[in-house]
């Protein structure tokens, strides 16, 4: 990847019994929030929407957060992160190559997590007066 500004919009989508839906590529080791980078001409939200279903075939509907800065070494990443609740507990959709986890709070310490899933879910958690413990940058790993 180049050195640049990249910018894309995040979505944490929360269940009824307060778990966080995780999603990665089962050829990767962690995991990470549904996202899409931003593209010129469609909102945030309908990027979300549209990327949402695609990934887990549940619709949404996206509520703004906030932007998040990331930098890791010369690169710059600008997360516009959104929150989404869905009524259901069971996520029975299934894309090939994809492996779907819903994690509560208390279970993120042991789920490896892509660096800027995880400083995005501890700003959410914080902003909510919850002091998560997040699983640690897996090794070797970079975004």
């Amino acid at each position: 990847m180049e050195p640049g500004i990249e910018n894309f919009a995040g979505v944490i989508i929360e269940n009824e019994t307060g778990e966080i839906l995780l999603v990665r590529k089962v050829e990767q080791y962690a995991y990470a929030i549904p996202w899409c980078r931003i593209i010129p001409g469609k909102s945030l939200q309908q990027c979300l929407k549209e990327r949402v279903m695609d990934l887990t075939g549940f619709s949404i509907q996206p509520v703004f957060l906030g932007p998040n800065e990331h930098i890791v070494g010369s690169n710059h990443f600008i997360s516009f992160d959104h929150s989404a609740r869905i009524s259901s507990v069971e996520h029975h959709f299934v894309r090939e190559g994809l492996d779907y986890l819903w994690a509560g709070v208390d279970e993120l310490i042991t789920v490896p997590l892509v660096p800027l899933t995880r400083q995005i879910l501890e700003k959410y958690f914080l902003d909510q007066g919850i002091e998560p413990e997040l699983s640690s940058e897996p090794k070797g790993f970079s975004s």
